[in-house]
């Protein structure tokens, strides 16, 4: 049965045992309270959700997350100021921030090393992490990741201009603007020609999925961390500098249409042993082929 608990010392770690299906809040050590889930049995994998700010919700629910959790200890949780989680009070949204929270419930779940597995924008975290902390990793796991934000928004504009203009649209992103800007433009004409989903997603249909579960993760999703992440300059900076020094074992999943993140971004990345498979469609690949993802996912993490 699946329980809620509130967890604030660590004097109650003992409700929380390995392969047990729990959901609960945990307090860092400067009193944000993190939403977190745990489910299966095996060796364990946190699961970084992107966004910025979104929510685990939206992988946690899938077949795919279920099928993974009866070979594997998933642990999933909301990152500060986002979905369902609360905000820091002191605004404080910074990089080092985000991998001491990371660390801090490793250490509370009394787990020596776990793999890391990230989606989208988590890449950007995963790296951070894996780079500062190494020896409490077994492995990696890209999910169609961006490890360049900047690189990311480039990709939005310039394949979002090339799908309108198949569409036998003439439009072009004005230039005056900011990345993200034209990002959002070029977003709102897809839109209006009911091809925005192209981006991102195989049909309109998977779209309408993925909005569906961010829509019910809670009614009271917390957006603090989205709004911050735009202005902070530790998410504007090129996190593949800092692949060349990770000798942590690592997968790499992109889509060849992941237009979102870049359908070669990857290429540039200096992992020392890394595995790269290539995915026939977009940014979600553990919903729209759940059974093609597990075979993928599952081997590397029981290695």
């Amino acid at each position: 049965m699946k329980q809620v608990l509130y967890i604030l010392p660590l004097l109650f770690l003992s409700k929380i045992s390995m392969g047990q299906d729990t959901s609960f809040y945990f307090s860092t050590s400067d009193g944000v309270k993190l939403y977190v889930h745990t489910a299966g049995k095996g060796k364990p994998c946190l699961f970084v959700h992107g966004g910025p700010g979104l929510t685990s919700y939206i992988f946690e629910v899938t077949p795919a997350a279920k099928m993974i959790e009866q070979k594997i200890h998933m642990v999933y949780f909301d990152q500060r100021g986002s979905g369902r989680s609360s905000s820091a009070n002191d605004s404080n949204y910074s990089m080092k921030r985000m991998e001491r929270d990371i660390e801090e419930l490793r250490t509370f779940l009394k787990i020596e090393r776990w793999s890391v597995m990230g989606h989208s924008f988590a890449g950007l975290i995963v790296t951070a992490y894996a780079r500062d902390y190494p020896e409490k990793i077994d492995a990696l796991v890209y999910v169609h990741c961006t490890l360049n934000m900047q690189l990311t928004l480039q990709s939005h504009i310039e394949n979002g201009t090339r799908l309108l203009q198949e569409a036998g649209d003439s439009y072009q992103p004005d230039l005056k603007k900011s990345k993200f800007g034209q990002m959002m433009d070029v977003h709102e004409e897809l839109a209006k020609k009911g091809i925005e989903y192209r981006i991102m997603f195989r049909s309109q249909r998977q779209k309408d999925i993925e909005d569906s579960l961010i829509g019910a993760a809670t009614p009271h999703f917390n957006q603090d961390f989205n709004h911050h992440a735009r202005t902070l300059k530790d998410y504007a900076i090129d996190y593949g500098v800092y692949t060349k020094d990770i000798h942590n074992r690592v997968l790499i999943i992109n889509g060849t249409k992941d237009y979102a993140v870049g359908p070669d971004s990857y290429r540039s990345w200096q992992f020392k042993n890394s595995t790269v498979v290539l995915y026939d469609g977009a940014h979600t690949s553990y919903q729209e082929e759940p059974k093609w993802f597990v075979n993928t996912v599952l081997p590397f993490l029981l290695q």
